[in-house]
């Protein structure tokens, strides 16, 4: 009867990728901050018993562990969160950064066209990413970014003003930014400034003034125009104002000004017809 002897570097090899696994160092970093909070939470109770007049118990070894545990998966959670958003953000920027430099390429021969996509947009809406925002927040995996939608009334002919322009139609904006809620209408700024969603790419900059629903009509104190390049392809980029953003998120974007928090939109069709 022939034995079967097992090959000692083919064991270690295999002990060697099982180390290097996702799940192994999803171990490792879980031991790791489960012994940084044990240590922590023995030492904390240990100087809270030496500074008390009335000692109190000391807690069992396994409640300073399930402490540890909970603290640690929740710190887990949330940097795989972070990462998790990081991934998105980058792979819609990305998209949107991509879109932007075949523009720019097409601006430089001359052969800008016609966009299909950018025509549609209208019955959809626009998801917002900006990781930018999320860095100056501090990463928060909380963290709320927003949707973009366009409504480009149709022209009613003699019905607009002669300053809305021949065949222009007039266009709302619905913009939604963490909890907060803003609107636009392009007719709010005429005749002293046009908005106008374009019918095919541009990198032209369009800006539009935007206030809260709920203010009355009344545009807010801060700055609040939000500008829109409009790329075609299903993207577009929005800047806006760093006061508006400090209003809506607060944060370290307070006292800040002249600057603007740059987002990409990326269009998502609808089930159905937005009109």
């Amino acid at each position: 009867m022939v034995a079967l002897n097992s090959d000692p570097d083919r064991r270690d090899a295999k002990r060697e990728r099982d180390d290097d696994s996702p799940l192994a160092r999803v171990v490792r970093e879980f031991e790791h901050l489960v012994l940084g909070f044990e240590t922590g939470l023995l030492r904390s109770l240990q100087d809270d018993q030496s500074s008390a007049l009335d000692p109190k118990p000391a807690r069992s070894y396994y409640h300073v562990r399930h402490e540890a545990c909970r603290l640690a998966i929740a710190e887990l959670s949330a940097e795989y969160k972070r990462k998790q958003i990081r991934r998105e953000l980058t792979a819609a920027e990305s998209l949107g950064r991509r879109v932007e430099e075949q523009l720019h390429r097409a601006a430089d021969a001359g052969e800008l066209g016609d966009d299909e996509e950018l025509r549609g947009i209208h019955n959809g809406y626009f998801r917002l990413y900006s990781s930018e925002l999320f860095d100056i927040l501090g990463q928060p995996v909380d963290l709320r970014f927003g949707t973009l939608r366009f409504l480009q009334h149709p022209d009613p002919g003699d019905a607009l003003p002669e300053f809305c322009g021949p065949h222009s139609g007039c266009t709302s904006v619905e913009l939604a930014l963490g909890s907060e809620f803003f609107v636009a209408d392009s007719l709010e700024t005429l005749p002293y400034h046009a908005f106008k969603v374009p019918q095919t790419p541009s990198l032209q900059n369009r800006g539009i003034l935007s206030r809260k629903p709920t203010d009355d009509g009344a545009f807010p104190d801060f700055d609040s125009w939000l500008l829109f390049t409009f790329l075609g392809s299903g993207c577009l980029k929005l800047e806006v104002p760093i006061e508006m953003c400090a209003d809506i998120y607060g944060g370290p974007l307070r006292g800040r000004e002249n600057e603007e928090v740059h987002f990409w939109g990326i269009f998502v069709e609808d089930e159905a017809p937005w009109c």
